[in-house]
């Protein structure tokens, strides 16, 4: 149901150089990460990527696929 946290902080590393990363207000620009949210599919972060693939955990421009997380 979970992954590891080597692979939870490398999945939030490769949103975080996405087009559509957003803060908790969906602002594009964020001056913090706490609330990050992904803008594609609206869903935390933080949340998203400790979840595996079969628990919906998963990139929606499918960049954590393409990096073998």
């Amino acid at each position: 149901m979970f992954v590891n946290k080597k692979t939870k902080e490398s999945r939030i590393d490769i949103c975080k150089k996405c087009d559509f990363y957003r803060n908790i207000f969906m602002l594009k620009i964020p001056k913090w990460t706490t609330g990050a949210r992904c803008g594609k599919c609206k869903c935390f972060l933080d949340a998203k990527a400790s979840l595996t693939k079969e628990w919906f955990g998963e990139c929606p421009l499918n960049k954590w696929e393409k990096a073998g997380l």
